[in-house]
């Protein structure tokens, strides 16, 4: 009985603190992307909100970890129970046994998710997200008007239907003057008859076309989504490497040290703090 409590008191604290640690970056998020979310269907959001929650959460584990390690570990030794068990004979070897019990199973999941969970698909959510706001936004261009949108600005005299007329583009350090164009989604442009500015060297160039395409979603290679994969591989095996540490850090330390509850939220925060230091360092070393 006292090993289903522990184990389920450690589950229960451990993936509700990731949970609720994903939910408050996504609120970062959301707030950074408010005109986005705003301007589109829920239905476009959230395949976003989800590969944000399950990454994240899978991410904050160690910190969720180390969390229900300590209140559930405190919890225990404010109500003397440490001492009740002593004197059934249930050592604190014993303790720290039905504690990493839980523990293990969340490493071994963590260790398996870490070749199947990739920040890499967030940022692919995130940008499809920004790609369909952009194409609601420029597939209804107004006349006149210089609109704004990311890299992106641009500039039509008028519209006939699809088709653009007297066309100012501007992208990074490249500019359009066209006759006609038209937006073919996902970023693209297809112009016809006009002039291509671009900068090269600190030196402008000026090329007349009959037709020319601008993509201004460039993908990124499969070559490179590869190596930053296997980047992301090496950050959660050793963001799920740092559990076992955590938990031993939380459980020694809440029993040897902590004798208020104001000291054990001290040193889950900085059991936390260091923790993401080390991922944020790795993270820029790779």
């Amino acid at each position: 009985m006292l090993r289903d409590l522990i184990f389920w008191k450690v589950t229960k604290t451990a993936y509700l603190t990731a949970i609720v640690l994903a939910l408050m970056l996504l609120v970062v998020q959301i707030y950074r992307l408010s005109f986005i979310i705003v301007g589109l269907p829920l239905s476009n959001s959230v395949p976003f909100f989800i590969s944000w929650l399950v990454y994240y959460s899978f991410f904050f584990i160690p910190d969720g970890i180390t969390l229900a390690t300590a209140v559930t570990l405190y919890d225990l030794k404010e109500r003397k129970l440490l001492q009740v068990f002593e004197s059934f004979q249930i050592s604190t070897l014993r303790v720290l046994y039905l504690f990493a019990l839980p523990v293990g199973v969340f490493t071994a999941i963590g260790l398996v998710l870490s070749f199947f969970l990739f920040e890499e698909r967030v940022s692919l959510a995130r940008k499809s997200l920004l790609i369909k706001y952009k194409d609601r936004v420029l597939e209804n261009i107004p006349e006149r008007t210089f609109l704004e949108v990311g890299d992106l600005v641009i500039y039509v005299r008028n519209r006939e239907g699809g088709t653009l007329k007297g066309v100012f583009l501007k992208y990074r350090d490249s500019f359009v003057l066209a006759n006609r164009a038209v937006y073919r989604k996902g970023g693209r442009f297809s112009f016809g008859k006009g002039y291509l500015i671009t900068k090269e060297r600190g030196k402008y160039f000026l090329i007349s076309f009959e037709s020319y395409r601008l993509d201004t979603e460039e993908s990124f290679s499969a070559g490179l989504r590869k190596k930053r994969i296997a980047k992301e591989k090496v950050l959660n095996l050793v963001n799920v490497s740092t559990i076992p540490f955590l938990f031993l850090t939380a459980f020694l330390g809440t029993l040897k040290l902590c004798r208020t509850h104001l000291q054990v939220y001290y040193l889950v925060a900085l059991c936390v703090i260091l923790h993401q230091i080390l991922m944020f360092s790795l993270k820029m070393a790779l």
